[in-house]
């Protein structure tokens, strides 16, 4: 394993390419480092070679260590709801583990190897970041990467698995490419690490335009098709009336006769056609929720195929996870009829009259397992489902991601969750492992801000408009942060409880859209500097205090005013608790 001290990173970047072996026990370790030509940083292609005269499988295998690394360390989670934030001390597991067993929540939701977490262990997968550097894979195709930190030797890990992957005698297996960053901001180095991901992988997606509704924050599951059809006819007249760009009508959860039985509707509600056709009459784009790896112990799907899904070692199908007081079960998309049904299912619902998709619990169909193909791992099987529903989606259709493995999915979702669910209320005291929760769905907006329009459409999670448990001010942070963040704008609400004062929140957000935004990180993970430039209206710089502390003598950094031009009449700011503080440039047009 190769050792790498920070300090000599700028060693590498002094020669154009090098090349190491290193040799341990059946296996040859082949590292090739190549100068970034546009960036401060290297590039590093690893080989693995068997060098033994028998087949040999390929499991977790440590590729690198980074010494005298200083805290702030940035972990960032495996998938949406996870956090990405900073550790000033290395994250302790034990508690995670001990809430999610007896909560009964899945350990596969939070990483593909849970042992690593039961070991006491919390990685940080596909890339890691401090100060100084960021370390990270630019794809995660078939192996799954991860990075640890110890506080006490000071150093970073990084490491992959590749779920015992076969190499013959003499055969060689080429990683996934890793970057290394250095001598720049932090924030450079993150939005220089999405933009090479982005080249690298070509990524495209659609555009998300005007605003959005969603059904889930305020009817959840209990949605029925005349509340939804109120709240079409409510959204047109506002739309008219207040000129809100409303585009899209989504119905999420609630509508399903069982969870993996996506086209057959409950008592509640007529058949998809007619669903899609309510919503387009009034001229919305219809959206679908949908949980297409999953399929809960009662459905039709999993009662008739039960060889369709991934299996314990004795062949039993595996647990993905429990939801919907149900247990819930993935489908193996290495087989042939899983993915004729997966593609049946997505032409369907296109034919029916859904021209947006939002894709749920998507890790799911990365959990470790036994599948139809032996030689396929779970990342790689994951990609081949998300394929499979790209390909018969078809380009114009505009899919979001939620609860997914981040890396694996570039590429294929137009939009992706960044955070947690929110919530009608702020829950800022919620375990932070991805429960729902105002505070924390936030959180990530800010500090997963550099992914947006680089490896797909942030989305934060939706607006809330009405009268809840939020106070005004806990509705304002959230409306206004998503607009000065550029996300996807969608709120969930009964619009026949959005009063005026609510109607207003989404104008002031909306007028914020538009802009690049930078989030300027520096180890606080809930007060945050943010500038916008080029945006629809005007440029901003702000902060905003998540805590309930408050913040005293906040300066306004030069570096805040080359980003956004912005030059606020002020020297220092005060943030109160829960509370978010702009100027906006002179020419602004609102």
């Amino acid at each position: 394993m190769l050792k790498i001290r920070v300090s000599s990173i700028e060693e590498f970047l002094l020669a154009d390419r090098k090349e190491f072996k290193m040799e341990a026990g059946n296996f040859v370790y082949i590292y090739d480092f190549e100068r970034l030509t546009d960036s401060p940083g290297i590039l590093l292609q690893i080989s693995v070679v068997n060098r033994s005269d028998a087949p040999k499988k390929v499991g977790k295998i440590d590729l690198l260590e980074i010494e005298d690394v200083s805290e702030p360390v940035y972990y960032n989670g495996w998938q949406s709801w996870l956090p990405f934030k900073a550790y000033w001390e290395q994250p302790i597991v034990d508690p995670f583990v001990q809430y999610a067993d007896s909560h009964e929540i899945s350990l596969f939701s939070a990483t593909p190897i849970p042992e690593i977490l039961r070991e006491g262990r919390r990685p940080s997968d596909y890339f890691i970041a401090t100060d100084e550097l960021v370390v990270g894979f630019l794809s995660s195709r078939f192996s799954h990467q991860y990075f640890l930190w110890n506080d006490d030797q000071c150093n970073i890990r990084g490491s992959a698995d590749l779920f015992g992957a076969e190499l013959a005698p003499g055969e060689s297996v080429q990683l996934e490419k890793m970057v290394i960053f250095g001598k720049d901001s932090l924030w450079s180095m993150l939005e220089n690490y999405a933009s090479l991901i982005k080249k690298s992988n070509k990524v495209e997606f659609n555009d998300f335009s005007g605003v959005g509704w969603c059904s889930w924050y305020q009817y959840f599951s209990d949605i029925t098709f005349e509340q939804l059809s109120k709240n079409i006819r409510l959204l047109a007249e506002i739309r008219d009336r207040e000129k809100i760009d409303y585009r899209l009508v989504q119905l999420d959860d609630g509508y399903q006769e069982d969870i993996g039985d996506w086209l057959e509707t409950n008592s509640k509600f007529p058949e998809l056609k007619e669903i899609a056709s309510e919503i387009r009459k009034r001229k919305f784009s219809a959206g679908l929720w949908i949980a297409p790896f999953s399929a809960s112990e009662t459905s039709k799907v999993f009662r008739e195929h039960q060889d369709w899904f991934v299996r314990n070692e004795d062949g039993s199908p595996r647990i993905a996870y429990r939801n919907w007081g149900k247990k819930i079960f993935s489908l193996d998309t290495t087989n042939p009829k899983v993915l004729e049904h997966l593609r049946d299912l997505i032409v369907s619902i296109r034919r029916s009259g859904f021209d947006y998709l939002k894709i749920d619990f998507l890790f799911a169909g990365a959990i470790p397992g036994r599948r139809y193909r032996e030689d396929c791992g779970p990342i790689e099987a994951y990609r081949i489902g998300m394929k499979a529903i790209r390909d018969a989606a078809g380009k114009d259709c505009f899919i979001l991601g939620c609860g997914a493995p981040l890396l694996p999915s570039v590429g294929f979702v137009d939009g992706m969750r960044i955070g947690s669910d929110t919530s009608p209320q702020w829950n800022g005291e919620a375990m932070d492992i991805g429960i729902p929760s105002a505070r924390f769905s936030l959180r990530n907006a800010y500090t997963r801000a550099f992914m947006h329009r680089r490896l797909w459409l942030n989305d934060p999670d939706t607006v809330i408009l009405r009268k809840c448990e939020m106070t005004e001010e806990e509705k304002r942070i959230f409306a206004l942060s998503v607009g000065l963040l550029d996300g996807m704008m969608i709120n969930s609400d009964d619009m026949e409880l959005v009063d005026s004062q609510g109607i207003s929140l989404l104008k002031e957000a909306i007028m914020l859209k538009g802009g690049e935004p930078r989030v300027f990180l520096d180890g606080m993970n809930s007060v945050f500097a943010t500038c916008t430039r080029k945006a629809n209206y005007c440029n901003v710089t702000s902060f905003v205090n998540l805590t309930d502390t408050p913040r005293h003598s906040i300066k306004l950094k030069e570096m805040y005013e080359n980003w956004s031009g912005v030059k606020p009449p002020v020297k220092e700011v005060e943030l109160p608790p829960k509370s978010i503080w702009i100027a906006k440039s002179d020419s602004c047009d609102i």
